[in-house]
């Protein structure tokens, strides 16, 4: 503890005394080179951070003394590291990696039978369209790698998803499909998700009588799915040592699979297991995951900036940012440690959008905002939508602006500008300051060679083992997430009083003045 907290110490003194980027690229010719990691085809550029090598050697010093290495191997051997549910963790194995030989036996046996089913489907050629049900991980990556792995492979089958408990979700979802031609997948861990139970349950009202050979579910409560009505054979296992937001690589991914080809989902199931075995092995100073997570706990625990933007410029990685909402903010937002103990400053806010549509959203406050926010930029160097033009301006503007984060634009320069234009000095000593750009503004630049699936593989997995070290850092448990019940449970009683009517006695006054304007526009 007195070895971590000295650590801490010198990586704030350092901090208080950090030149800019502009200096530290000046004094230093080799910056970028020593700055860029590479795992596969996918690069990371993080010589835009502020950083010296100083700083970074006390990072990864930091990292010895939270015992990251021992931790790491915790993880691979399939120790209960998740302590409050007393539960492994072993998303891993899912890819081939880490695992006991029972572990290993079960992953193989369920792709086994995915791929054969996937295939039977395919071939088949009876259904036109997938609905994938689920929310939270069991939607989010489903729904990122659909968008994603399209940049290369056609889907034989239309794949729709349906999340939230709006009405509008599934009604979307279904609208203009045929019951006869439609497979419906739902994913629920524990066959209760509200929304998830609710969406299936109004797909099998429509589907009428096709419902019994037209439903797929992949859940770990198969005697609920069979109450519910699920063909048994139609059933897929899932594992309590899989976290929901880690769980495309399970059987959630079945619709992947069907839609896109159990070959393609075997590429992005090998692509992360490249990145774990290189988060395995490799050495901490050139370990990717490892860099990548140091330098967000540099950012937000010493430079104190309260959230980290992600800005994907590929439009088909789009659903990105909010996967990693959930992935990070789920895991790290946490407040106190393992042994219940309150914590420092854990998870930062993780938001973001599309490149370049966000440029014209909320890029001013990146570039003049009072806060900012460290960015990490991903970018694909060979596009495959045939328009070349397009994808030579998207990289020019995601290199153009983690330079102009940068560098920024002092007042002197601006002033230097105006005075080659017709305006007077009144008029420039008014505008110059509006048109200045503070610089040093830190970004991390992702480059994937292609968006196939096993680059994507390897991104995943990066952000993956990124949340799992900050999470020994932080010394919080990165694999539970008790903080999203308690509203569920009031939601099950409110719930339960707009449908029946039942007096409202146990809340505060402003949620009975919003249950009774409920209940009268129910009756109306």
């Amino acid at each position: 503890m007195t070895n971590k907290t000295a650590l801490w110490g010198e990586l704030d003194t350092l901090a208080a005394h950090l030149p800019s980027l502009n200096t530290l690229f000046a004094n230093d010719a080799e910056r970028t080179s020593r700055m860029i990691f590479q795992v596969g085809s996918l690069y990371a550029d993080f010589s835009k951070q502020r950083m010296t090598p100083q700083i970074v050697q006390t990072l990864l010093k930091l990292a010895q003394a939270c015992e990251l290495e021992e931790w790491r191997e915790k993880f691979f051997a399939g120790d209960k590291i998740n302590t409050t549910e007393d539960r492994a963790v072993l998303h891993p194995a899912l890819r081939g990696t880490g695992g006991s030989p029972d572990v290993k036996k079960q992953v193989s046996d369920m792709r086994a039978r995915m791929r054969k089913f996937a295939e039977k489907i395919r071939n088949e050629g009876k259904y036109k369209t997938i609905i994938h049900i689920g929310i939270g991980g069991s939607d989010l990556g489903p729904r990122l790698i659909a968008d994603a792995l399209a940049a290369e492979t056609k889907p034989a089958l239309a794949l729709r998803f349906a999340e939230n408990i709006d009405g509008a979700s599934i009604n979307d979802a279904l609208e203009g499909l045929d019951p006869e031609t439609t497979l419906v997948v739902s994913v629920s861990k524990s066959f209760t998700t509200q929304e998830t139970r609710m969406n299936t349950q109004a797909a099998r009202d429509w589907l009428g009588d096709y419902a019994r050979n037209n439903i797929i579910t992949v859940t770990a409560n198969r005697e609920g799915a069979e109450e519910f009505g699920v063909n048994p054979d139609q059933i897929f296992d899932f594992w309590d040592w899989v976290g929901g937001r880690y769980s495309l690589w399970s059987a959630v991914g079945i619709s992947l699979q069907i839609a896109y080809g159990p070959d393609v989902f075997d590429e992005l199931l090998a692509g992360a297991a490249e990145m774990d075995a290189h988060f395995k092995t490799a050495p901490l100073g050139n370990n990717l995951p490892v860099m990548l997570a140091m330098t967000g706990v540099w950012n937000c625990n010493v430079l104190k900036y309260p959230s980290q933007a992600v800005i994907a410029y590929a439009r088909r990685l789009r659903k990105f940012s909010s996967f990693l909402q959930q992935l990070e903010m789920e895991s790290n937002g946490k407040g106190v440690t393992r042994s219940g103990a309150p914590a420092g400053t854990t998870c930062p806010i993780v938001w973001g959008d599309e490149g370049t549509n966000s440029q014209h959203a909320f890029f001013q406050h990146l570039h003049q905002g009072t806060q900012g926010a460290p960015i990490d930029f991903i970018a694909v160097l060979n596009s495959t939508e045939n328009r070349q033009d397009h994808h030579d301006a998207v990289l020019a503007n995601c290199f153009a602006q983690s330079e102009a984060l940068m560098l920024g634009k002092t007042e002197d320069a601006v002033r230097e500008e105006l005075a080659q234009t017709h305006l007077s000095q009144t008029e420039i000593d008014a505008l110059a300051p509006h048109k200045a750009f503070p610089g040093n503004r830190p970004s991390t630049t992702i480059v994937l060679d292609r968006l196939n699936a096993h680059a994507i593989g390897n991104l995943i997995a990066l952000y993956e083992h990124k949340a799992f070290v900050q999470s020994i850092i932080w010394d919080i448990n990165a694999f539970d997430q008790w903080g999203v019940e308690l509203g569920k449970v009031l939601a099950s009683k409110i719930l339960k009083e707009l449908e029946t009517n039942t007096p409202v006695d146990a809340h505060d006054s402003s949620t009975m003045a919003l249950i009774e304007m409920a209940r009268k526009a129910r009756i109306s």
